[in-house]
């Protein structure tokens, strides 16, 4: 079982018990101190079994428990904002289908470590008699909020399609982009039924690209399966990275909002400092994870911040987590405003990534060699390099794995490949 402050994941039967399950919503819901806990699961096979386990635990604590069945994630972590309520997500977000798990959320945030802790530490209180509480079935006000928020028909005439990658995204965004009056098309669009790779960063996404050519569409929009990453194809049919989605976003966010801070994790790409330095907002990083990322956000009073890996963007009026639809509505309703041309206005780098073995001592110590080499560096998140004005690498040792992440990003792909290659053998010169 995997355990960050993402969550608890695992692959049911295999090392995430319902026993497990159970103990750790109890835990929840006495750590939250609230009387009412809020649920929602995604489109997973296992998803309603985990989800029962969940409901049990809560409800036999004698507490309330308001279940929304199939949401996405941001639509979960809205409710909790709204309400103020804890919640639980049955998801395991951008895992493969066999895998599921656990989502916290405190007051519209995911929880810190210090909470998470508490959460999968050993029950202390021994055997607690079970009591009698009650649970409702409700709907989000996800999709009025977000049709309220950019105005219905506003996108009137823009042509979308949809690779919903069948997930949770298939209970919202159809209708939504129907608001505001977009002609949609959808594809994978039957809930539980995965024909592709999960996380839309990694998969090619064909079908969709195909669809946007044929059909001449304005943009592709590929979801994952809790509905909190998103990618874009473009008018040309060409698939764009997370990073390119992001800065898209913040390109039209930053210049109507005059926000002079955007917070972005270690491995986002540079273009978001051009991005940013154009309207005047200065960009702060912060360690990677979405959760790190908003408490960035919080210290820093900034209302935007996101992760290109994760094809990510936070806008913290709204919802302080990834969002999937509201970062495409951004950009949707800039194409009906300034049309196609949006795609060439903003600058796309190359990243390459790659994971080493190492064992973890090893790595760390490598890591700090290479640090002390470079004065210069960066070590809020492992050790981030300037190779030229224009590439940087990136070196964080995995805090559960003896794997050490490296991500560089240049100017071009064979530059950026060139450069994991060669911090990755100094890595391993330096672990000898």
């Amino acid at each position: 079982m995997i355990v960050s402050v993402s969550g608890i994941r695992g692959i049911p039967t295999e090392d995430l018990s319902l026993t497990e399950v159970s103990r750790v919503s109890r835990n929840f819901a006495r750590v939250s101190g609230s009387q009412e806990v809020l649920l929602a699961r995604d489109t997973r096979s296992t998803g309603q079994v985990i989800g029962r386990a969940v409901s049990a635990a809560i409800i036999g604590r004698g507490l309330k428990l308001v279940d929304f069945g199939v949401a996405s994630t941001p639509a979960l972590f809205r409710e909790s904002l709204l309400r103020g309520k804890p919640a639980i997500m049955v998801t395991a977000s951008h895992n493969e289908p066999e895998f599921n798990g656990l989502k916290f959320i405190i007051d519209g945030k995911g929880i810190v470590k210090d909470t998470l802790d508490s959460v999968v530490a050993p029950e202390q209180n021994g055997f607690e008699p079970l009591q009698q509480g009650r649970i409702r079935r409700s709907r989000t006000s996800y999709v009025d909020d977000l049709a309220r928020m950019f105005g219905e028909n506003s996108c009137e005439g823009v042509k979308v399609a949809l690779d919903l990658g069948g997930g949770a995204a298939i209970m919202h965004a159809v209708p939504l982009l129907g608001k505001l009056g977009c002609i949609v098309t959808a594809v994978n669009d039957t809930p539980g039924l995965f024909n592709r790779r999960i996380d839309p960063t990694l998969d090619e996404l064909y079908l969709l690209r195909q669809i946007v050519t044929a059909k001449q569409c304005d943009i592709g929009l590929g979801f994952d399966c809790d509905g909190d990453r998103l990618v874009i194809v473009d008018d040309a049919g060409f698939k764009r990275t997370g990073d390119f989605m992001l800065t898209l976003a913040l390109s039209q966010l930053l210049p109507a909002s005059r926000e002079k801070c955007v917070v972005v994790s270690m491995d986002t790409t540079q273009a978001v400092d051009e991005v940013a330095g154009e309207s005047g907002a200065r960009v702060v990083r912060s360690k990677v994870g979405e959760a790190n990322v908003v408490s960035k956000m919080i210290e820093s009073e900034a209302r935007f911040g996101g992760e290109g890996s994760s094809g990510g963007l936070i806008d913290g009026s709204f919802n302080y987590c990834r969002d999937s639809m509201l970062a495409a509505l951004v950009i949707v309703k800039a194409l009906k405003q300034k049309k196609r041309g949006i795609y060439r206005r903003v600058r796309s780098y190359h990243q390459t990534r790659s994971a080493l073995q190492l064992p973890r001592p090893k790595a760390i110590r490598a890591i700090r060699t290479l640090a002390a080499r470079n004065p210069d560096s960066d070590t809020t998140d492992g050790v981030k390099i300037w190779v030229t004005n224009k590439s940087w690498v990136l070196l964080r040792a995995s805090g559960t794995e003896d794997v050490v992440r490296v991500s560089a990003e240049a100017e071009t792909a064979s530059k950026a490949a060139q450069i994991v290659q060669s911090y990755s053998n100094k890595l391993k010169e330096l672990s000898r």
